[in-house]
């Protein structure tokens, strides 16, 4: 897959909300869902926290992977609907063996909010984590593990 950079450039305003939500950090990592205008802006966190921000929803959360299996952020709130997909992708990866790192994300993209927006942008995280660690994976793939994210968590936490 070609890289998101050779795809064509980031959204302004994703670059610009990321430097909003984390004046400290700069973006290490960018990743787009293929196939889709749904992007992330990411950076290492100090910690093993997942914070991630939806401009488009006005919205944060931040999880770790105990929070996540509860569906809780680590202040112990449910997970916003929007972020049941972004924490259920991570934690089904860590499941499946990857040992993933802390990280702070902006997603944004032109999905409207609710089901696509919410599908993107686990299209989006699993796209992230396979360039993280360098997996190789197709549109199929990253379907299949956002599939199997709506089944084995995302339904079960209405």
């Amino acid at each position: 897959m070609e890289s998101p950079l050779e795809a064509g450039n980031p959204p302004v305003m994703l670059l610009a909300s990321f430097a909003d939500a984390f004046p400290d950090q700069v973006v290490q990592f960018l990743a787009r869902a293929p196939g889709r205008e749904m992007w992330i802006a990411a950076s290492y966190a100090s910690d093993a926290e997942f914070t991630v921000v939806a401009p488009e929803v006005e919205s944060r959360a931040t999880f770790n992977l105990q929070s996540a299996k509860v569906k809780q952020t680590i202040t112990r709130r449910p997970l916003p609907r929007w972020a049941r997909y972004p924490a259920g992708v991570t934690l089904l990866l860590a499941q499946d063996g990857l040992d993933l790192i802390g990280l702070n994300m902006v997603v944004m993209g032109n999905e409207p909010a609710g089901p696509r927006f919410d599908y993107g942008s686990g299209m989006a995280f699993a796209a992230l984590w396979h360039d993280l660690y360098q997996l190789d994976y197709t549109v199929d793939t990253l379907i299949d593990i956002v599939d199997r994210t709506r089944r084995e968590y995302v339904e079960n936490s209405e």
